[in-house]
């Protein structure tokens, strides 16, 4: 025996109870329907921007533009939470790329005034 959709009309194929056409459960309503509602996750511009010019600034100009990326990295961490999270990865690793070449930048900075100092002195 043939089933019809009470919504819409048409035939609902032997062995299913929901309606192909439109959804609508047909067997008195003892069908779960799941709709999937999860929205496309968007992605954090300043995450990826933040950890790309760390690897960028690392690698092609000696840690020239780590300050900047570091700031993009930290605005991408903050704002990963208005983006459920996307991204958040990605601004750590920038925030840790540009700390970690900064800081070695630093101590390069300071052993070679010391060692010019020292030069100087002897």
């Amino acid at each position: 025996m043939a089933k019809f959709c009470v919504n819409c009309g048409q035939e609902v194929p032997a062995g299913n109870n929901v309606c192909t056409n439109c959804g609508t459960p047909v067997n008195g309503g003892n069908t779960t329907v799941v709709v999937n509602n999860t929205q496309p996750t968007q992605s954090n511009g300043f995450a990826l921007a933040g950890f790309i010019v760390s690897l960028v600034s690392t690698f092609l100009c000696c840690g020239s533009l780590n300050t900047i990326s570091l700031i993009l990295s930290i605005v991408g961490l903050v704002k990963a939470k208005d983006y459920n999270g996307a991204g958040k990865g990605l601004a750590i690793a920038g925030i840790v790329i540009s700390a970690i070449v900064i800081v070695i930048s630093i101590i390069l900075v300071i052993l070679g005034y010391g060692a010019a100092l020292f030069e100087e002195l002897a």
